[in-house]
């Protein structure tokens, strides 16, 4: 009966729990984009965020760096085994739950002083000096011997309660921590998601201008063997000529510069990917044209924003954490209450081991109140409450800072579209006159250099428009990046590596 009265009085108190309980921080955020009210270009709608957004594009190198990364990406991979680790040091904390049960051989060899109190079982008298006091005092016949084996296998058991909960939020403050760096994964991957998608428009991008610049340089060489056959004749002078040579040199020096950025893109590339530099170089080199802008971006709901960005995700489970460490520095106020035992076998000759007679126990249980600890416990609280003030304020920061980065992203990809639209109009006006300036060259009424001069006007227009292309699809996947789109795609594979942590 009593023993049942133990264990029901232990269930009721591990039951409780003291420290504040964790409530997810109330954060107002409209469902409309403030976006919507200005005069842009672009076309907003509130369907789900693409998850996938690369595919936009079209291009299937594109889609298969990004698979390649969520792979073999270190930086990836680097997290992916800090979200193992949390789930490892979860089950270290999650341990003291339970009582520890160990196993114990061991065998000692002692050689007594006879000076020693073994054998001054008797105080001394004048009669009796010590020295030559021995086990003969006892009231019953000993025999101690000088050198003693002891041999003993036990099993030794301890648990200690968790009354008040220290254990428990301990454990609140490992799950939530999982939580964390499994965001902190996601973040890793719209981060390197991104970075692709960025070097890779801005090598397509290079490698057009290298090729625009090569057109430029050989307009210009034809240019200056023109005005070199008039000055050579006559009917110009070297003015001209120099004013040629000095657009020629200003070119070709553009070039190099231009063909260092490709392979560095390409270099980056491959290492995003987990290879080396020079991995990607034959693959990527065959030049590819931009890809074509969406006039159209599915944004979501402006609130939606909390949910899909994984730092937001991950600020929140940090900010659980951090409560959760308020109440297990709450709990180390309380008293702690641990049982403990051991039992086995004892001998003093190895072959007496293993009988009945050899058999021993004990029993026990430690109530420990904690009433002096120098301010240690105090400072303890005031620190972890310190620690959830800051993470509740990082947690508001980061959502501020995701609204104003989405909203960014979001007016600067529609402004770009309107001016793609009239770097567009630019190009077409340049065509146009392109094609009349060779019709009146074709039939006289104007000279190769006139001809020559429009091409070169051609070219700076869609040099403009492709620096302007390239910008706009910066900033969209700088757009797709602040809605936090992309690692629901890798979202099942964390999962399955959760299960098999939980089988293991």
């Amino acid at each position: 009966m009593k023993t049942k009265s133990l264990i029901f009085f232990t269930v009721i108190l591990s039951g409780c729990m003291v420290g504040p309980n964790y409530q997810p921080p109330e954060t107002i955020v409209s469902t409309e984009w403030e976006s919507d009210s200005t005069d842009i270009e672009l076309a907003v709608t509130q369907k789900d965020v693409i998850k996938e957004w690369w595919k936009i594009f079209n291009d299937p190198l594109l889609t298969e760096y990004i698979e390649e990364a969520a792979k073999h990406n270190f930086d990836v991979l680097t997290a992916e085994a800090n979200i193992l680790q949390a789930r490892a040091l979860k089950k270290v904390e999650a341990s003291d739950l339970f009582p520890h049960l160990n196993a114990d051989f061991n065998a000692t060899k002692t050689y007594f002083s006879k000076n020693g109190p073994v054998f001054a079982i008797q105080a001394p008298t004048p009669s009796t000096p010590l020295t030559t006091i021995g086990p003969s005092a006892l009231p019953f016949a000993a025999q101690i011997p000088q050198v003693q084996n002891l041999y003993n296998a036990l099993l030794d058991a301890t648990w200690e309660i968790d009354l008040f909960g220290k254990t428990r939020r301990g454990v609140e403050a490992t799950e939530a921590r999982i939580g964390s760096a499994t965001e902190a994964r996601n973040d890793t991957l719209i981060s390197v998601y991104a970075e692709i998608a960025m070097n890779y428009m801005q090598l397509r991008s290079y490698q057009r201008q290298a090729l625009l610049v090569e057109q430029n340089i050989q307009l210009l060489e034809q240019s200056q063997d023109v005005v070199q056959k008039r000055v050579d004749t006559g009917y110009s002078n070297d003015l001209d000529l120099l004013n040629i040579q000095s657009q020629l040199s200003k070119a070709k020096a553009g070039f190099p510069p231009l063909i260092a950025r490709i392979y560095q893109n390409i270099y980056t590339l491959s290492l995003l990917t987990g290879k080396v530099p020079e991995a990607l170089v034959q693959e990527l080199m065959p030049i590819q044209p931009l890809p074509l802008l969406p006039q159209e971006v599915a944004v979501g709901l402006r609130s939606d924003l909390l949910r899909r960005r994984p730092d937001i995700r991950q600020r929140e489970r940090d900010l659980a954490a951090a409560t959760a460490t308020v109440g297990v520095a709450v709990a180390s106020f309380y008293p702690s209450f641990s049982l403990g035992g051991d039992g086995g076998l004892q001998s003093l000759a190895l072959s007496d081991l293993f009988q009945w007679s050899s058999r021993t126990w004990a029993l026990g249980g430690d109530f420990n109140i904690p009433l002096f600890q120098g301010g240690r416990l105090m400072g303890n609280l005031r620190a972890s409450q310190a620690a959830a003030s800051a993470a509740a304020s990082t947690y508001h920061q980061t959502v501020l800072n995701a609204l104003q980065e989405a909203e960014s992203a979001l007016v600067a990809y529609g402004e770009d579209l309107s001016i793609c639209a009239e770097l567009t109009k630019n190009k077409e006006y340049n065509e146009r006159l392109v094609a009349l300036t060779d019709e009146r060259y074709v039939r006289g009424l104007i000279n190769v250099l006139d001809l020559i001069s429009s091409q070169q006007q051609l070219i700076t227009a869609e040099e403009a428009l492709l620096v302007s292309d390239t910008t706009a699809l910066l900033h969209l996947i700088t757009l797709y990046k602040a809605l936090g789109g992309g690692w629901e795609t890798e979202e099942k594979k964390c999962e399955e590596i959760s299960v098999e942590e939980v089988a293991d």
